[in-house]
């Protein structure tokens, strides 16, 4: 389910936020956050399930019956109960962007960051426990990062945390570089 605008982000991370305070008084944020990935893996899935979720000419309440009939006995019945909310005020396609605010709210409550690290190649364990290592140290928080290999960076590392870039990689070093000759040659030509 793919979110468009900011207006939608905004609209989930009310909804979210109001889900997470719900969940701390009810000391089950936990399974609520599991309960939303749950769901929404199983929705992205399914072609067939999310086309039907998001279709706008389908009734609430044929699409809260399937809900229940697919998640009742799997996950908590607030989740099930936020689930319907979303349907009631039309707002399925935002499922997915939801589970994002709440696993950040989520993942900030507990001290933990997700950065993604991209690599030219793939990082053996003892770089991977060097990385994290300088990365927990420097931000004081726990790392729990996805690594991914993109060779168009040539050689360093780029880390992605939120909404923050580091990067470190060889091509962003070469486009310094050819910037500054660039530039260079533009004052010799006058």
């Amino acid at each position: 389910m793919i979110i468009t605008d900011i207006k939608n982000i905004k609209i989930a991370k009310r909804y979210a936020n109001a889900l997470y305070q719900e969940a701390l008084e009810g000391e089950n944020c936990e399974k609520i956050y599991n309960d939303l990935v749950f769901v929404d893996e199983t929705i992205k899935s399914n072609k067939d399930l999310s086309d039907f979720i998001l279709s706008p000419i389908i009734k609430k309440e044929d699409k809260k019956d399937v809900i229940k009939k697919l998640f009742e006995l799997h996950i908590d019945k607030n989740t099930l109960e936020f689930l319907y909310l979303l349907i009631d005020e039309s707002r399925e396609n935002i499922i997915s962007e939801v589970l994002n605010q709440y696993a950040s709210a989520f993942n900030k409550a507990r001290n933990i960051i997700k950065p993604i690290i991209k690599s030219a190649i793939e990082l053996n364990s003892e770089q991977k426990a060097a990385v994290e290592y300088k990365l927990q140290t420097k931000m004081n928080k726990r790392i729990m990062p996805q690594y991914v290999v993109d060779n168009s960076i040539i050689g360093g590392l780029v880390i992605e945390i939120d909404d923050k870039t580091i990067d470190c990689s060889l091509k962003n070093k070469f486009d310094k570089m050819q910037k500054q000759l660039e530039k260079g040659n533009s004052y010799d030509n006058d």
